[in-house]
């Protein structure tokens, strides 16, 4: 009787109410698809809802309408695990005289399925209705959305728990490849106007000839890379405690939040290109430095600190870039962009400390860093489309479709081209009076891309 009146309840809803347009998104999934008879996988929901709209908890004795998947055909299921959800919000119906529990923001639902160990191998077509009311603070909207999920069924023995996490490897890979990124960003920021200049600098205050010996040298050295290392790792620390994975998830798919990282990124663009530099208070600096004038393991570590407020006009933008990238994933991203990043930053500053002779080998400084720090401008703003096109699609805008994001990558990246064959220059670049061969092969790389 209960189910009955809730039909006629979601039918009279959907004939009275106005429908609502664009306020949920949602991506109906599978943990992996190759399957054995007998063996559990998991369908996922992952949800997200415009703010002031929210839907209904999985759980029936809280709410008169749960959400919930409806399947089709069942043949192929011998085992329906229940519907797990996040820990839903709690407010008490008046109307109803019961707590209500829904979701805002965004949540995944989570089912297992088992597979009948009867069926015949191959591939299989599982149906089911994703059904769910989208309401805001005035009405609900009933929705009943079909969906098809395609699973591949295969011989061999069932998997354990176990076995299943070894062979789903993405994160771990995800993670390394985000290091791998994160790490050769810092070998970017090491070819900049603001850092190249300074590793001989830096190097001639471990070398210099201060009645130390050659081993306390090397300590310091280590102990100056250390440190470095040490201070970006804390910033990741810091971002990681700040957004923490539930957070970061919100920033993920939240518009507002993808839109201020847009104009974050641009202005890092135009920072790189040279319309203005983004520096650190002086007072703040200098502080800092008088600090690393006291000696000792103490002073080190604040030399260590100089060098990264110094170069921040440089460093700032990219690693503002990798923390945004990170605040965005798993809850150890932050600390293993930082920790990539600061790796690749710290070890020509040590080893060039332990081996000074290395130094004569070192190109000059001149007009190329700064080429270098336009290529990233011009690198930071075809990345900061990604998170306008995310906002785009949130509120569907229609201003960022794929043909226009196309399109702009195609123009950026054409001037990039253009830039690395010396025909335009940008403030602070030096005349390109004979074109290198390495600016030719990137050019031709660069225009190949966008062809």
């Amino acid at each position: 009787m209960k189910i009955r009146l809730n039909i006629l309840y979601l039918i009279l809803v959907a004939l009275l109410s106005p429908s609502f347009d664009d306020v949920i998104d949602y991506k109906i999934s599978l943990d992996r698809k190759d399957v054995r008879l007998g063996e559990t996988f998991t369908v996922r929901a992952d949800i997200k809802l415009k703010s002031g709209y929210h839907i209904y908890s999985v759980d029936e004795t809280l709410t008169l309408s749960p959400s919930y998947f409806e399947w089709i055909d069942s043949s192929l299921i011998m085992y329906f695990g229940q519907m797990e959800e996040p820990k839903p919000n709690i407010k008490y119906d008046d109307f109803n005289k019961m707590d209500i529990g829904y979701h805002k923001g965004s949540l995944r639902l989570k089912q297992n399925l088992t597979i009948d160990k009867s069926i015949q191998l191959g591939k299989k077509n599982i149906e089911g209705t994703f059904v769910y009311q989208v309401c805001d603070s005035t009405k609900c909207i009933p929705h009943w959305d079909d969906f098809s999920l395609t699973i591949n069924v295969e011989s061999g023995s069932i998997r354990s728990q176990h076995d299943i996490s070894k062979e789903n490897v993405g994160i771990n890979s995800s993670l390394f490849g985000f290091f791998m990124l994160a790490f050769f960003a810092g070998l970017a920021a090491l070819v900049t106007p603001c850092v190249f200049p300074m590793i001989p600098m830096t190097v001639a205050f471990f070398t210099g000839t201060d009645g130390k010996s050659k081993s306390y040298a090397i300590r310091d050295a280590f102990i100056f890379g250390i440190s470095i290392i040490v201070i970006y790792s804390i910033l990741g620390i810091g971002v990681s405690v700040i957004f923490g994975a539930e957070v970061a998830n919100d920033l993920a798919t939240s518009a507002i939040a993808n839109i201020i990282f847009f104009l974050i990124f641009f202005l890092f663009a135009l920072s790189f290109l040279g319309a203005f530099e983004i520096t650190l208070p002086s007072s703040f600096v200098n502080k800092v430095n008088k600090s690393s004038s006291k000696g000792g393991i103490y002073g080190i570590f604040f030399m260590a600190f100089t060098l990264v407020l110094v170069s921040f006009s440089c460093t700032g933008p990219i690693v503002g870039t990798v923390l945004i990238e990170s605040a965005q994933g798993e809850l150890i991203k932050p600390i293993i962009g930082m920790l990539g990043f600061s790796l690749a930053f710290a070890i020509p500053f040590t080893f060039f400390a332990i081996f000074p002779d290395w130094l004569n080998n070192m190109p000059n400084s001149g007009g190329w860093l700064n080429s270098v720090k336009v290529v990233l401008g011009f690198l930071e703003l075809a990345l900061s489309l990604k998170f306008l096109s995310i906002a785009d699609q949130t509120y569907h805008w229609g201003i960022l479709d794929r043909e226009i994001y196309l399109a702009l990558w195609i123009v950026i990246f054409t001037l990039m081209g253009i830039y690395l064959l010396g025909i335009i220059r940008l403030p602070h670049d030096s005349k390109v009076e004979k074109l290198s061969v390495t600016r030719l092969m990137l050019s031709i790389a660069t225009l190949s891309f966008v062809m």
